[in-house]
């Protein structure tokens, strides 16, 4: 074996005198473009020399050194650099700065620079040249990675921890979703903080509970049958289902909305409502707010199918109602923002009660949610539109519920809650006083603090004995007061 001296700066050796570095042969993994490279190199060569230090120990190249051992070349040139044993991983992970990176790189690079060469708060680094290069080159490449990002990262890290231990594998699994874009870092982190929750309940919330009062009765099952109801007992129902391929509620691979296909997700949807007609009054309403999802660049038509479906199941449709929210969600792709979400209200017979009296006596003279407010019979408009009205649509959070479970002794996740304006206006406009509201998928019982408010009964389904207990402690006070 021989070296080459072609210059004062490069030099050409016999590649299997090379030896790889461990560390970052370890971090970093084979790129997608790795075959562009091996013919790039195969056609032109190996025009950038490899960084190596005397041992022969690779600095920076190491895929560059894989891909001239696959070729079969006789030569590679090389610089040689003096890198003393203590600073070469950290040169060697410094040369990859401005490489294109996996999130699961990068967070092998956080770990490096975190777990050995770590300088504490407040410790000097101008008493020590190799110290002080160390906090440069980690300064350096947090700033090409970004704190916003780092910060994600090691948080994703710690929750993946805190649930399987130190499993560098599921970990890089997790990380692996965002490059493939089934994912984000915050969807990713904020799915993890649900993992955790709901790990943490487990300990406090039983299997099955359920909230039974005079004026509310909250069962801990599935709305699928509604035998715990009378013929002919409920005025209203109100109801938000899952959305498609939307949100996992942690009930199983089962639930509602992870249905593979729109077909299959509407057929379970509608069978939902096959016996909400034998507890519905015959005057009674039904009022249903759901949305659509895209997928592979397209929507679904969700909210269509579904109408269509429930029409040929004998519902009659009376209305469409459109829910514009000041606080959208982006919608990625060659698309508007879709700001608005739908509100169907279907009926059992054209003889349904409906008293939109109610309006007379509020103010909303830009014509927001009425029409025709200064005429002696104001109706409702089809767009509720509350962003600068009476009502705010952004301001349906958990956040006040949330801290009143942890004071009980339990974690809430539950975040996907519509405002109180939306069963408000089918309360106000189909019930009277002392009637029952029914919501199918109860949640954390916003259709029922409307209720109680407006002095009716209430009666919720939820699957989830998590949601339930959180629904007593948002409704027990109320039904105090009322």
């Amino acid at each position: 074996m021989k070296t080459i001296n072609l210059s004062p700066n490069v030099s050409v050796v016999v590649p299997q005198m090379l030896k790889k570095n461990s560390t970052t042969y370890s971090m970093y993994v084979v790129p997608v473009n790795y075959e562009e490279i091996r013919n790039n190199i195969r056609e032109f060569g190996l025009l950038t020399p490899l960084l190596v230090n005397f041992d022969y120990e690779i600095i920076s190249g190491n895929l560059r050194h894989q891909i001239a051992l696959d070729l079969g070349l006789e030569e590679v040139p090389v610089v040689f650099i003096d890198a003393p044993e203590e600073m070469k991983d950290v040169l060697s992970v410094s040369t990859n700065q401005f490489r294109v990176k996996s999130m699961v790189e990068i967070a092998s690079e956080i770990r490096f620079y975190d777990e050995y060469y770590s300088v504490g708060q407040g410790r000097r680094t101008d008493l020590s040249s190799q110290m002080k290069v160390v906090k440069d080159e980690k300064n350096s490449a947090y700033k090409s990675i970004g704190q916003y990002k780092i910060n994600k990262i090691k948080s994703i890290e710690k929750k993946v921890i805190e649930l399987h231990g130190n499993n560098i594998e599921i970990l890089n699994k997790e990380l692996s979703k965002i490059d493939k874009d089934e994912t984000t870092l915050n969807e990713l982190d904020k799915k993890l903080d649900r993992e955790l929750l709901k790990r943490n309940n487990q300990v406090v919330v039983p299997s099955k509970y359920d909230y039974i009062t005079d004026k509310v009765k909250i069962f801990n099952s599935s709305c699928g049958d509604l035998y715990h109801l009378l013929d002919r007992s409920i005025q209203l129902i109100v109801c938000s289902p899952p959305y498609f391929q939307a949100r996992e509620y942690q009930n199983g691979e089962n639930e509602l909305g992870r249905e593979k296909t729109p077909e299959l997700f509407i057929n379970n949807l509608v069978k939902l409502f096959d016996d909400t007609k034998r507890v519905l009054k015959d005057e009674g309403s039904m009022y249903v707010n759901i949305n659509d999802t895209c997928r592979d660049g397209a929507y679904q038509a969700i909210p269509q199918r579904f109408v269509i479906e429930m029409i040929k199941r004998g519902w009659i449709l009376n209305d469409e109602i459109l829910w514009t929210k000041s606080n959208p969600k982006y919608s990625p792709g060659k698309r508007s923002v879709r700001s608005h979400e739908y509100l169907f209200h279907f009926v059992k017979s054209k003889n349904f009660y409906y008293d939109d009296s109610w309006l007379e006596g509020v103010n909303d003279e830009a014509n927001k949610f009425s029409y025709g407010t200064n005429n002696l019979f104001p109706k409702l408009i089809s767009g509720m539109d509350f962003r600068d009205g009476v009502v705010r649509t952004n301001v349906a959070t958990t956040q006040h519920l949330r801290k009143m479970c942890e004071e009980r002794g339990f974690y809430l996740n539950h975040t996907a809650v519509f405002p109180e304006v939306i069963p408000m206006i089918p309360i106000l406009s189909t019930t009277r006083p002392g009637d029952t509201v029914l919501d199918l998928f109860n949640g954390t019982g916003t259709s029922g603090e409307v209720s109680i408010k407006l002095e009716r009964k209430y009666v919720g389904y939820e699957y989830n004995p998590e949601y339930v207990m959180a629904s007593e402690i948002r409704l027990s006070e109320l039904e105090e007061v009322a």
